[in-house]
């Protein structure tokens, strides 16, 4: 079914079209530019955390290197405690002698909830953030449903 100008020879010849146009370099190639674009916003898959226990109390550390307390958010809900971080950059270049404005504008947001084999009690747990930990901490005892702030 391979005829000379035939639907087989023609979609040999684009899919190999398609690839030089993908993936040969005179410049930068489309694949590298993607690539390239996508390194550039590394966001981790998870907000890192460690659940750890005592005698009488569990702990909970979570690691949030660069925000600031004002973009935390924590919420209580019977065992778990969901930590949520906003982060918004705006950066502006401008030259003038090219004419050239170039502004951009980024919006993360990112959410990890931790189930601890414990209920969280609000009035008895405790948050702290210093150094880019955020450490969160309560006795081991039966709670009720609500938000916690942060010390």
């Amino acid at each position: 079914m391979s005829q000379k100008g035939g639907k087989n020879e023609w979609g040999e010849d684009l899919i190999k079209k398609l690839d030089a146009f993908l993936y040969e370099k005179p410049n930068r190639n489309v694949m590298e530019t993607i690539d390239s674009f996508f390194e550039q916003v590394k966001m981790p898959k998870q907000i890192p955390a460690d659940v750890v226990e005592t005698d009488d109390e569990w702990i909970v550390r979570v690691d949030l290197p660069g925000v600031k307390k004002e973009q935390i958010k924590l919420k209580l809900l019977g065992n778990q405690i969901s930590v949520s971080v906003e982060q918004e950059e705006e950066t502006d270049q401008q030259q003038q002698s090219y004419q050239y404005h170039h502004k951009e504008r980024r919006q993360q947001r990112k959410q990890r909830t931790i189930t601890l084999p414990y209920a969280v009690d609000k009035k008895t747990a405790k948050a702290s953030f210093q150094d880019g930990v955020l450490e969160i901490r309560g006795p081991k005892n039966q709670a009720e449903d609500d938000a916690l702030s942060i010390d």
